[in-house]
């Protein structure tokens, strides 16, 4: 297909980031340290040319816990992003044991990559079917999903986990439907309920879909823990206007509130339930169906009272240990008038569960280049180089984790010295790979497969003086086959013995 949605800027990404403070909050307070000690993981990855159709299946897949549904060692660390399942009921009768059965409903997950990422898995310099870096944001969230949790960076090798995340889209949604679904299964220890706790109905989705951006009060409709005279004042958020309206318009010129209120005047789960009523419009049709439910109504007394900001201080103060049973809402009421208010199920049709085997597909790696290097740095501050690459002889998508025993060893891409690797992927040439993106002046261009290449050097600020100086490098598939790829380096350096070093293990373990 065409390329109809413009990618979404780095500027535009981190100030949405900002506004949202990403899902990794807990009681207001950010996470400053999400990306770890080490900094940053740097990840390839695959943007889908056929990103609706793709990734509309692939959220189906994972929301119903079908993406991937196996889990495996890699290296001996285990990679498991299998969906857990649900709990179910209000508080006082809540089931105890998870049920993989019960799935969460597809147009909160394709909506919260919406907000996420603007169903964007890659950076905005990647085309529609090419390959690159993984869009990730100031806080180290990456891929459709922005998976921060368990991203951090603490020993300067990504384990496995971490890996395949940032390099695979299934599994790097299959991640995020486990968390939301954590998010859920939250309640009612550390949660409030809303509804009677079906996760059928969108309504009861209120608190998990609030959690996954964190559970603070910057998303709180009617209260701020920093602004609590004006609570008791207005009533009111002091954040929010009062008259932004149900939900967020989702860029929809027919919508409420279009072009009067934008992206930071709203709440998250406004924002998410605001995508679900007016999905994003594609080529003058929906991404996906719009969907019917109930916001909370604050005008509503048995609604109101869950929402005072006393109740939320009481409950942040505990720690939210106690669950917020004081914030528990009914979704299904009857109206003074006699009117019945009942929730809603998404009227999205069943996945097909065979769809999965096609994201996967059979990958099988193979490598050309030396299994050992002599690397010098020179007294001008440049080091010599060795070449690697990484072939897919399988199909579609071949990710690979790539470690280094020192932080003195460099891998990259040729030509892009801005970037250190840590993991990336080789496409089988059955799919077409794209490398330019067509515009109304230059045609589509794209190649069979994609051959990752490798640059490995030295980094002259690092490598100690002298010679002798041994490492390793390792080149290891996440998925399929191929074994992993060892490279022995030696090193020198006539630069003078470096300012300073940073030690990092052989091998990465999970955070």
């Amino acid at each position: 297909m065409g390329h109809p949605i413009a990618r979404i800027s780095a500027v535009v990404a981190v100030l949405a980031a900002l506004l949202s403070w990403g899902w990794h909050l807990s009681g207001g307070t950010p996470e400053v340290e999400a990306c770890g000690a080490a900094g940053p993981f740097d990840f390839d990855t695959y943007e889908a040319e056929d990103y609706l159709a793709a990734y509309t299946q692939a959220i189906e897949l994972s929301a119903a816990g079908k993406g991937v549904t196996f889990a495996y060692n890699v290296g001996g660390e285990p990679v498991d992003v299998r969906y857990q399942g649900l709990l179910k009921g209000p508080r006082a009768a809540r089931t105890t044991q998870l049920n993989t059965n019960l799935a969460i409903p597809p147009s909160i997950m394709k909506s919260i990559i919406w907000i996420e990422a603007s169903w964007a898995n890659a950076s905005s310099a990647v085309p529609y079917g090419g390959v690159g870096p993984v869009i990730r944001s100031f806080d180290c969230g990456y891929g459709l999903g922005q998976i921060t949790s368990g991203m951090g960076n603490s020993t300067g090798n990504a384990s496995a986990k971490q890996a395949v995340i940032g390099t695979h889209f299934l599994f790097n949604l299959a991640e995020g439907a486990r968390i939301l679904a954590d998010k859920w299964n939250s309640a009612p220890k550390f949660r409030p309920i809303a509804g009677d706790g079906d996760p059928a109905m969108l309504e009861d989705w209120y608190y998990a879909i609030w959690s996954y951006n964190g559970f603070a009060a910057l998303n709180h409709p009617a209260s701020d823990t920093e602004h609590e005279l004006d609570w008791e004042e207005y009533g009111l958020n002091p954040l929010r206007d009062p008259l932004r309206g149900e939900v967020y318009h989702c860029s929809d010129p027919q919508a409420p509130g279009y072009d009067t209120f934008f992206y930071g005047s709203y709440t998250y789960p406004e924002k998410v339930y605001g995508c679900m009523r007016y999905p994003p419009l594609r080529n003058g049709a929906r991404m996906w169906n719009a969907q019917t439910f109930n916001m909370p109504d604050l005008k509503l007394e048995q609604i109101a009272n869950a929402f005072k900001p006393e109740h939320y201080i009481k409950c942040e103060d505990a720690g939210f240990a106690n669950g917020c049973p004081d914030m528990d809402f009914p979704t299904t009421l009857t109206l003074e008038d006699g009117k019945n208010v009942e929730p809603h199920k998404d009227t999205t049709l069943p996945v097909d569960a065979a769809l999965a085997a096609g994201f996967l597909g059979d990958p099988f790696l193979e490598y050309n280049g030396p299994s050992s290097m002599a690397l010098t740095v020179f007294a001008d501050g440049t080091a010599t180089k060795g070449t690697v690459s990484v072939a897919n002889t399988g199909t579609f998508i071949g990710p690979f984790r790539i470690r280094t025993s020192a932080p003195w060893i460099v891998v990259r891409h040729p030509g892009q010295t801005g970037r250190t690797l840590d993991g990336s992927i080789a496409i089988g040439f059955e799919t077409d790979v794209v490398t330019q993106a067509p515009n109304s002046t230059r045609p589509r261009v794209a190649q069979e497969g994609y051959v990752s290449e490798l640059e490995i050097t030295l980094d002259p600020l690092l490598t100690p003086g002298g010679t002798g100086n041994v490492g390793k490098v390792w080149l290891e598939p996440l998925l399929g086959g191929g074994g992993v790829f060892e490279i022995d380096i030696v090193a020198s350096s006539s630069a003078g013995t470096p300012q300073h070093r940073v030690v990092a293990p052989n091998v990465a373990s999970e955070d």
